[in-house]
């Protein structure tokens, strides 16, 4: 891989959405300055004293003194101040910050198990952009990149399974990404944030409350009349306001919020509240329906309308933005500790996306440090590199032993930078010295002829092929890494065939050890001797 193929000339329109790569460089700012070196400090004795400046000699004067032993109290002392009571403790007495605010109570924890998935949208567009390069990834570095921001990841919600092995459901209003634990939270939380689209609010005169009302009761956090104790709909009123608005809240402590006011004009605002009956209208239905109460319009909604607005599902998902948004506390905090946690130690998340990577055509591999890293060429090793030239050789001999070099060192190691020098002859006595060349030439390094490429250069396609083909490893940082050898394999041991049985193994025992038996040569007959008185043979040679 050489230098140009970290930077594309005309990027896509999914490059330029995808995750910033550069941020996986985590490293803050403050860690890369060099700051202050103690390399050359050896540990021995302090600095010497600067001239001019005197020691404190009074405040030496007064710690010695601190450390003289007191005289002791003389009896009559205590007497003066009399008996101490029983039960007073001693020393000074303890201070109460009465202007101090009481601390806020931890949210509850809630049954729910919160991950964090990648966008598609950009998660697609960054593994885009990792496949134009064959640099490796820590799959953790990725992991933070996608938590970096809400608008990065999704969040899963996930309910814990009961005791039984049942999970109860989770409640997802439809029109927003806002989710409850309960049916009723998310009703009510569509009726106060889709109440425009759901009901209509119809107002009829009446006759206003007659009666002598000197003051009226006020709700301390919604601010809404809820009329003077000696009236005869206070109670109910009061109850139905309760559940209506403040139905998370303990009644006691609704009741203790209540504020009095005594004031004609208030007075007079709640009579004339009090002048007009609400009715409400129901505008999903086909034909509206109206309801004297707002309970009544609940009621009909959750037999009707809920699948229109609510699903529920033992797993949910949303957006990272959204789930900064819910307004359930116990939720909040479920999202704020489990990103928290992944932050540190990005475990589930990188799990979340291991499979999406390897169906892209991604490598798992560890590094010698035993981090996972990701990558699109598979790395491999070599049997053995005796079969490669010598400068490919050197190459990898000195990437194994320095883990972690960059292209700059390896180029400066193995391509050592000409130096030139200038030598000026003696001077002759009587001959005027030649003039100095101009800088121009002095300075002249000789330039390879045209086409043939330079020491660099082939240092640089080597190591191309080494990183295209696998044998050595470039991270994102632009550290290499040069895998070993593969281990000898054994070679395994020849087994000798089993002896193949003979005929009459068994009578002859040691013919069969000896190998195969000869048959015996037969003597040669004698010739016929000739008859007497008979001629001889013509065909036959006469004896001399």
């Amino acid at each position: 891989m050489t230098d140009n193929d970290s930077s594309v000339a005309n990027p896509t329109p999914a490059a330029s959405a995808a995750l910033p790569l550069e941020e996986l460089e985590l490293t803050p700012e403050w860690v890369k300055s060099s700051g202050k070196s103690y390399t050359e400090h050896s540990g021995g004795e302090r600095e010497p004293r600067r001239e001019g400046r005197r020691p404190n000699r009074d405040r030496d004067h007064e710690r010695d003194r601190d450390r003289r032993p007191r005289p002791p109290r003389p009896p009559e002392a205590g007497d003066r101040r009399g008996p101490r009571p029983e039960g007073r403790r001693s020393g000074p007495p303890r201070r109460y910050d009465k202007e101090r605010s009481p601390q806020p109570s931890a949210p509850p924890s809630v049954p729910v198990d919160v991950t964090f998935q990648p966008e598609d949208k950009g998660f697609a567009a960054m593994v885009e952009a990792m496949k134009l390069t064959q640099r490796a990834y820590a799959l953790f570095d990725i992991a933070k990149l996608v938590l970096n921001k809400p608008e990065r990841h999704v969040v899963k919600f996930v309910r814990q399974p009961a005791a039984d092995g049942s999970r109860e459901p989770l409640y997802l209003v439809t029109p927003g990404e806002h989710i409850c634990l309960r049916q009723d939270e998310a009703v009510r939380f569509v009726l106060r944030h889709h109440a425009a689209t759901i009901l209509k609010e119809k107002k009829t005169p009446i006759d206003p409350p007659k009666g002598n009302f000197t003051f009226v009761n006020r709700c301390g956090l919604t601010g809404i009349w809820l009329g003077p104790p000696n009236y005869h709909e206070y109670q109910s009123r009061l109850v139905r306001h309760h559940q209506q608005r403040l139905r998370h809240m303990p009644f006691d402590e609704f009741k203790s919020r209540i504020q009095t006011v005594k004031d004609p004009e208030a007075v007079n605002a709640w009579i004339e509240s009090m002048s007009a009956k609400t009715e409400y209208e129901c505008i999903l239905d086909a034909e509206p329906k109206a309801f004297s109460t707002r309970e009544e319009l609940e009621k009909h909604f959750v037999e009707t309308h809920l699948a229109q607005f609510i699903t529920s599902a033992p797993e949910i998902k949303i957006s990272g933005t959204a789930s900064r948004q819910l307004q359930n506390p116990g939720l909040l905090e479920a999202v704020r500790l489990a990103w928290q946690q992944e932050r540190k130690f990005p475990l589930k998340t990188a799990n979340e996306m291991r499979g999406r990577l390897r169906h892209e055509g991604f490598h798992f591999f560890k590094d010698p440090k035993g981090i996972t890293h990701i990558g699109r060429v598979k790395p491999q090793r070599f049997e053995s590199i005796t079969h490669l030239t010598e400068q490919i050789q050197k190459m990898i001999v000195f990437l194994r032993e320095h883990f972690g070099s960059t292209r700059k060192q390896l180029i400066a190691h193995f391509v050592p930078q000409p130096v030139t020098t200038v030598t000026t002859p003696p001077a002759t006595p009587g001959v005027a010295a030649p003039a100095p060349a101009p800088a121009s030439e002095a300075l002249a390094l000789p330039v390879p002829a045209h086409g043939t490429p330079s020491e660099e250069d082939r240092v640089l396609a080597d190591l191309h092929w080494l990183i295209q083909d696998g044998y050595v490893v470039e991270f994102s940082n632009g550290r290499l890494w040069a895998l070993a050898d593969k281990p000898p394999q054994p070679v395994p041991a020849v087994a000798s065939p089993p002896p193949t049985p003979t005929e009459n193994a068994a009578d002859t025992p040691a013919a069969a050890a000896t190998g195969p038996a000869v048959e015996p040569t037969q003597p040669p007959e004698p010739a016929p001797a000739e008859p007497q008185g008979s001629e001889p043979n013509p065909s036959t040679p006469a004896a001399s």
